[in-house]
Formats: structure tokens, C-alpha cells, sequence
């Protein structure tokens, strides 16, 4: 129905073909037949196939896939089995975390309510709400959800809360009266929004939209229509698989090429190029990146924030703005009293104590004036019992509604021997029919610039026994003012400052007023002048940029405004995360890079983001951010110990081929041992504890790669010195025990060898002098170790296991030797460093922590 708002009651129920009975049962078929169920529709899940199917997607797999192949068609079907192994090793694991992760969300995809009270073939009764069609009649009743959009017929008192859809945090008063075509959506006071919560009341309305039709579905409409943004981490890992493939495919060629010119078998060679690749490949890297970031999940789920998407742990970590919603985000979403001024001019805060004779006066006309079940009116209650002012015993003898054109409610009583009439409403409006209130008019403009909701309360002692009467006799007497605020949640401000100590901005969007919104955001630790979604809306991009720079504060936003906001940001290559709980920040959530979603917010919201905070808290949101970094550290860490034994291996099997010798290592020999050393070793790096300094320094730069120079040169060190020790170990060993043998010496030496260089990157900077906290804070670390060193007796001396992999035992005085290689491994290491830091005093490892610099306010 067009523009239902800007039309009388009784034209919409005509054009509608409602009668003042409701529709007949037939009636209701035919239209649910026509318009279909009132419900949105299900968003599409990812089936647990699609989720196991696509930890396929990576051209690591791709090339150990043709690995297999070829080790099987070259008669080596063990070796195919082994890489098959690994490859499917690394698909459950990462099915398994993600499979964990969608369904962990699926306790929150409630939205609407159950059920609804209609009139219908002249009886009320309660339906499913998604039978629910247009044209029904809907009772609408205190704590009630609004099942779909209706158009107002009759009000009695009526409060809505519509901060789910329009971000304002006051319940709105409702009123049957059209309203002018263009009314905004927020304005449509004869409207009711699916969605939407009845705080005080009682309605009759009118059915006019209901699923994608409604004010909900067309943002959940808005919100499909944003492209899904890729992640840092995402884009990272696939430069860097790209690169890594080209690179073992050029050197696969280069390793054929050059055992044919050696001299070799065609069918040796090509099972050469097969091991330099499958020694290349960094297999374990998509098991230790599924496992850090599923490591992330489940630590922020025991704080309470669970993760649907697993590479946004990550991406949040790198976030270096945040664009949250005020109610319900920042705020607690309910009206609270702050400060009372008597008609004195006297100022009253809730923290004092015993009430001056003036404000008791005032306290009591206040429980004169008390409505059952509206929300201002409970709030109001909370103030007798702050005071500890008792209610004095009142007969009503009659009462005069609020509404909206009026503006002020009315209430004539006995008490105390007295006929009083108690009015309470708009200061302008209630201080207007008052003399003598020159005192509290000159307060309102200060008020009202604190971002307070005023209420005024007058009274005065009438004979008359009607209240419009009443209100003839004689001027009222002002009695004062009651300010409310949404109050800010206690642990947002000191959030905020961790925010913004670790580098990250914080700008707060919402649809209140933009004195309000000043006025929060100076409790909360943020400032600026705020600047309005109307004026950012007529704004470029570069524009729209240059002024959030210079405030943290945007009020009247709408959801355009928030796309806005979050592409303009976007385009200047900002990592942005975005925080809500209402429909109105649905297609914000989707935009941004991370949305977060609260978990009292509505069911797109939810859908829309990528993280959801259980318990609504922003401070659960620092301390995602917190787990995203040092998740990011675990997976640097990760690669920094799996590349130098990738490169050790490759380096020892160019040297071989270069000396024309036999292969100190098998592809066979490769997989074990980055298979045990991933599962026991590599993997303890995900449950590594945040460096120091962690929310101490920026962000980092979205551009800045996955490893940095210094570590780069870690990597080459490291793989230099694994393979020039291990050639050399096994070149010595060969020449006295035999090829076999010095083949499990090789195997051995390579996983201690990487054992021992486990603790250099336990640590991104120097590692700690005190040997017991080498093998402390991770909970992991001991348990691997044992499984190390029980696996390679088990490969070395157990026969099923050494005849598999063309072994044989090794004498006692080889383990020395292994030993040896790894602590001279380990100080090297350390060394290298050190140098590094000397030389380089002003490069730090990223993840030691930087300095934070603030731009100035």
C-alpha cells in the first residue's frame, strides 16, 4: 500500500477492504494464498558438504594432488598415500572448525515473535504471526513485538520502542492522525514497524505490509545487495600460495632438468622433482592456519563473542576503525534519571541524600502523577525510592491522556484533603500554563544542550471535579524538571581507551539528536562536534573522510549514512569494523570488513555480521580485538617455523642432486616429518599467549605483508643452517653405517633440529634467558614434545615402521650428534637476533610492540 501514513484511518481500512470486524477466514486464505507467508526469507546455509568441499579450494592441495598422482603412477603408492593423507587431514580439520563455528550461531536465528493478537470475523484471537497478512487487525499491548508494518486506527497511551530500526532510544509516543507525504521514517507516528517493540499501551492497527515488504525486509533487501568485502588475512594467503606454487614449480622443472643432465634415470629424476615439491610445500600451512584462527574462535567464545567467518579473528585484529551503534552498544538502552531542578531553581542529582522540603513537594506531586506499565513512569518511580519518598494515599478523580498533539498528561486528585491537579509532560508545553516558572525556562536550553530528555511537572489546588475544567480555575504552579539520560554501559569508557592506545579510532553513528549525541560521547571518551547523516549524505567520499577526522561523532545517521561512511573509509584503505545490533545496521554490518553483531539484536543484523557479541558488551569487542592480534602473532610465529624446514629440505635435495649423490631424504621422508612436526609441534604455536604489548601498538598496515624482512632473513638463516648440518651429518654418517642409516640419522636430525628452533619462535624477539619459561605458558608445548620424541623412536627402532619408510635403527652415538646440532642450532638463532637488533636498532619484529601515536584533538 502506498504511503499509508499520509492517509486517514478509515480510507486505509476501505482501500484494504477491512471491516470494523476484521477479515473472515476465507478472507485470510485467499490473502496469505496471494501474499505469502509473514517471514523473510531463510538465508541460504552453508551445507556441511560446501564447507567440507571447499578446504579444497587452495593451490597448495592442487600441486600435492598431481604430487600423489604422479608418486603413484611412478609405482610409489605409498608416498601417493601419505600426501592423500595429509591433504585430508587438512580438510577435516578445517571443515571441523568451520563447521563448529556456523553452527555455534544457530541458538541466536530468533527474530519474530511466535505469536500475534489479531481481530478477526468479529473475534480476538491469538495466530502464528507468520499468518499474519494485510489487512489484518492487529492489538497491540504493553511487551508486545510488532509481528509486521500497520497503520494506527486508535491509541491509548501508546509507546513504541523503534530502536532496532531507526536508532532512536526513546520510546516513541504514538497517534492515529495522518501525517504529510513526506514524513520521514522515523516521524510516522500513525505507523507501527515489524520489529519493533510496544513499551506502554494499548493500539488497533491495521495490517499494510508484511515480510519483504515491510520496513525490515526492504533493509534485509539492502543489505543482499552489499558485496561481501575480502579479508586481509584472505588476501595475504593467497599472494603468498601463489608465489610459494610458482616458485616449487620453477624449481620442480629446474630439479628434472638438472638430475638429466646429471646423469639420472628419467623415472629418478621426476621422483626428485616430486620431492623437491612435495618438500616445498608448506602442507601443514592450511591445518596451523585453520588451527590458529579455530584456536581464536574458541577463546572469544568463552568471552562471550562467537565467530561465523574464521578468518575475521584475524581481520578484527588489524581493524583500524570502528564504527558503533549508540543504543544498546554503548549505552544500556534505558531511560534512567540523572538531575531534578526544583521551581527554586535548586538542582537535585540522585547521589544526594535527604531531599530539601522543596523537592519533596515536587517528588510527591511525581507520585501523583504515576501511569501503570509506561516506561517514563517507571523510570519516574525509581526516584521516590532513591529519595526514599513514600506515596501519599490519592483518590483519582479524573485524568486527562497524553498524546501527541497536547503533549503533557493529566491527573486531578484527593489528597490530604486537597483536590490537586498534577500535569507532567513537554517543559515548553507544561511551563507554558504556568506563572512564575521564569526560573526553570532559563534552565532548559542548558539542559536540553546536555542531550537530557526534560519533563516538567506543574500542579495547583482546583474545586473543580473535571480535569479540563480544572485547568480554567486558575495559573499552575511550576514544580520542576526531571532530566533522563540513556546512560553510557560502565565498562564503554575505559573500552574505548584501550581502543584507542592500541591505534584504533572509535566513531560513534546514531539516530539520536546531535546533542545527545555530543553528550554521550563526551562519557564515553569521545569528541568532536557531531556532524549529521543529512550533511554527510550531500558529501564525497574524500569529504566525508576529512570530516569524520575531525569528530567522532555522527547523529540523524540512517543506513545510507553508514554505508557511506564505511565506503568512504574503504577507499582510503582503512580496515573497518562495524558494531550494531539493529536492522538499521544490517547493510553497515555486511560492508564493513567486520561486522559485529550484538546478541539481543535482531536476525539481520545478525546474519549480516561476522562475529556475534553474546553478551552485547563493547568491552568483549576490545578484547576480540585483542585475541585477533595475537591470533595474527600465532599464525607469523606458525610460518616461521614451518618455512625454514620447507627451505632446509629443498636445499638438501638441490645440494644432493648438485653432488651427483643419493637422496639424504625420501618424499616419504618429507611427509612424516612435516606431518609429526605440524601435528605435535607447530600446531602449539596456536595456543601461544599475546606477546607483550600487544594493545600497545598501531594497528597493522592492511599492505604490510605476512613476514617482514627481518623474519624473511630469519628463514633463509635457518634454512642454510638445517641443511648444511644435516648434509653434513649424513654424508659422514653414509661413509660408515650404510645409506639407510644415515637416512633415519638425516630424518631425526631435521625434526630435533626443528624441536629445538621451536623455541626461537615461541618468542618474536629475543627468547627469554631463563630456560624453564622456554617450556612454560603454553599448555601444549610439553605434550608435543613427548609426542616427538616417542614418535622418532618409534620411526627409528620400530620395525613395522622403519621397514616402511626404508630405515634402519641408529647407534646410540648418532643421538649426541642430533642433540649437538640443535642447541648450536638454538644460540645461533639467538645470535642472529641480537646482531639484528644491533644493527638495525630501529626495526623491530612486528609484534614487539610500538609506540601509539595519537593525533591531537
Amino acid at each position: 500500500m502506498e504511503k499509508p501514513w499520509a492517509l486517514p484511518a478509515e480510507e486505509v481500512l476501505k482501500e484494504l477492504g477491512t471491516p470494523p470486524e476484521g477479515l473472515p477466514p476465507e478472507e485470510v486464505q485467499e490473502r496469505l494464498r496471494r501474499y505469502g507467508p509473514n517471514r523473510l526469507p531463510s538465508p541460504p546455509g552453508r551445507s556441511p558438504w560446501r564447507i567440507f568441499f571447499s578446504q579444497f579450494r587452495s593451490l597448495f592441495v592442487y600441486v600435492l594432488l598431481v604430487a600423489a598422482l604422479a608418486a603413484y603412477f611412478l609405482g610409489e603408492p605409498v608416498d601417493a598415500a601419505v600426501i592423500l593423507a595429509v591433504v585430508i587431514l587438512n580438510a577435516l580439520l578445517g571443515f571441523y572448525q568451520e563447521y563448529r563455528a556456523e553452527r555455534s550461531l544457530e541458538a541466536l536465528r530468533t527474530y519474530l515473535t511466535p505469536r500475534a493478537l489479531v481481530r478477526r470475523a468479529g473475534k480476538v484471537q491469538t495466530v502464528e504471526s507468520t499468518q499474519i497478512v494485510p489487512g489484518d487487525l492487529l492489538l497491540l499491548k504493553a511487551g508486545a513485538k510488532v509481528p509486521a508494518d500497520a497503520r494506527l486506527i486508535e491509541v491509548r497511551a501508546l509507546q513504541v520502542d523503534e530502536s532496532v530500526l531507526t536508532g532512536e532510544s526513546l520510546p516513541v509516543e504514538k497517534s492515529p492522525e495522518p501525517l504529510p507525504e513526506g514524513t520521514p521514517l522515523a516521524e510516522r507516528k500513525n505507523l507501527v514497524f515489524s520489529g519493533t517493540l510496544v513499551t506502554a499501551g494499548e493500539g488497533l492497527a491495521v495490517v499494510v505490509a508484511t515480510g519483504e515488504s515491510t520496513e525490515f525486509g526492504r533493509l534485509a533487501r539492502l543489505m543482499r545487495e552489499v558485496r561481501l568485502p575480502r579479508t586481509p588475512l584472505t588476501e595475504k594467503l593467497e599472494k603468498f600460495t601463489r608465489w610459494v606454487t610458482l616458485a616449487i614449480l620453477l624449481l620442480a622443472g629446474l630439479t628434472f632438468a638438472l638430475g638429466r643432465l646429471r646423469g639420472f634415470p628419467l623415472e629418478e629424476s621426476f621422483m626428485a622433482a616430486v620431492a623437491l615439491a612435495v618438500s616445498a610445500i608448506p602442507e601443514g600451512l592450511p591445518v596451523i592456519i585453520t588451527v590458529a584462527l579455530a584456536v581464536g574462535v574458541s577463546r572469544m567464545a568463552r568471552r562471550q563473542a562467537v565467530v561465523r567467518y574464521l578468518p575475521a579473528v584475524e581481520t578484527l585484529g588489524s581493524t583500524t576503525v570502528i564504527f558503533t551503534d549508540k543504543t544498546g552498544t554503548l549505552t544500556e538502552n534505558r531511560l534512567r534519571p540523572e538531575v531534578l531542578v526544583t521551581a527554586q531553581g535548586e538542582t537535585h542529582f540522585l547521589s544526594q541524600g535527604e531531599p530539601s522540603p522543596d523537592l519533596r513537594e515536587f517528588l510527591k506531586a511525581v507520585a501523583l502523577s504515576l501511569e501503570e506499565g509506561l516506561v517514563l513512569d517507571e523510570a519516574l518511580a525509581e526516584l521516590l525510592k532513591t529519595f526514599g519518598v513514600s506515596p501519599p494515599s490519592f483518590r483519582i478523580l479524573g485524568k486527562i491522556p497524553f498524546d501527541s498533539t497536547r503533549k503533557y498528561q493529566a491527573r486531578l486528585v484527593e489528597t490530604e484533603g486537597r483536590r490537586l491537579l498534577v500535569l507532567k509532560g513537554a517543559p515548553e508545553i507544561v511551563l507554558g500554563l504556568c506563572s512564575g516558572a521564569g526560573e526553570l525556562i532559563s534552565r532548559l536550553e542548558d539542559l536540553a544542550s546536555q542531550g537530557l530528555r526534560l519533563v516538567a511537572l506543574a500542579s495547583g489546588e482546583v474545586s473543580a471535579e473535571d480535569p479540563f475544567e480544572a485547568l480554567k480555575e486558575a495559573p499552575l504552579r511550576p514544580l520542576g524538571l526531571v532530566g533522563f539520560r540513556d546512560p553510557p554501559r560502565p565498562e564503554a569508557p575505559e573500552a574505548i581507551r584501550t581502543a584507542l592506545r592500541a591505534g584504533i579510532r572509535v566513531k560513534m553513528v546514531t539516530g539520536d539528536h546531535p546533542l545527545t549525541a555530543r553528550r554521550i560521547g563526551e562519557e564515553v571518551g569521545l569528541s568532536g562536534e557531531p556532524v549529521t547523516g543529512s550533511l554527510l549524505e550531500t558529501l564525497s567520499p574524500e569529504e566525508v573522510f576529512a570530516r569524520l577526522e575531525k569528530t567522532d561523532l555522527v547523529a540523524r545517521a540512517t543506513p545510507q549514512t553508514k554505508l557511506r561512511l564505511i565506503e568512504a573509509f574503504k577507499a582510503r584503505g582503512e580496515i573497518v569494523a562495524m558494531t550494531g545490533d539493529g536492522v538499521n545496521d544490517a547493510p553497515a554490518l555486511k560492508a564493513a570488513h567486520i561486522g559485529v553483531a550484538m546478541g539481543s539484536g535482531t536476525e539481520v543484523a545478525k546474519e549480516a555480521a561476522d562475529m556475534v557479541l553474546l553478551d552485547d558488551r563493547f568491552v568483549t569487542l576490545v578484547e576480540a580485538v585483542r585475541e585477533g592480534r595475537t591470533v595474527f602473532d600465532n599464525l607469523r610465529k606458525s610460518l616461521l617455523f614451518i618455512l625454514p624446514t620447507n627451505g632446509g629440505e629443498c636445499l638438501l635435495l638441490l645440494a644432493a642432486l648438485v653432488a651427483a649423490s643419493v637422496l639424504p631424504v625420501l618424499p616419504l621422508h618429507i611427509l612424516w616429518i612435516n606431518l609429526v612436526t605440524t601435528v605435535a609441534l607447530a600446531v602449539t604455536l596456536s595456543l601461544e599467549p599475546p606477546e607483550p604489548g600487544v594493545m600497545d601498538r598501531p594497528p597493522r598496515p592492511p599492505q604490510a605483508p605476512l613476514l617482514d624482512g627481518r623474519l624473511l632473513l630469519q628463514i633463509v638463516v635457518v634454512s642454510a643452517l638445517m641443511a648444511g648440518l644435516t648434509w653434513g651429518a649424513f654424508d659422514f654418517w653414509k661413509s660408515r653405517h650404510g645409506v639407510a642409516e644415515a637416512r633415519a640419522l638425516a630424518v631425526n636430525l631435521i625434526v630435533f633440529l626443528e624441536t629445538f628452533y621451536l623455541f626461537n619462535t615461541r618468542f618474536l624477539g629475543q627468547a627469554p634467558k631463563n630456560p624453564l619459561r622456554l617450556l612454560s605458558g603454553n599448555p601444549l608445548l610439553r605434550p608435543g614434545l613427548l609426542f616427538i620424541l616417542l614418535a622418532q623412536l618409534a620411526f627409528t627402532y620400530w620395525k613395522p615402521l622403519s621397514g616402511l619408510f626404508r630405515v634402519e635403527g641408529l647407534h646410540p652415538e648418532g643421538w649426541p650428534v642430533i642433540f649437538g646440532a640443535g642447541i648450536l642450532l638454538f644460540f645461533l638463532v639467538e645470535i642472529e637476533k641480537r646482531l639484528f637488533k644491533i644493527w638495525l636498532p630501529s626495526s623491530k619484529p612486528q609484534g614487539e610492540g610500538h609506540e601509539v601515536r595519537h593525533p591531537e584533538r
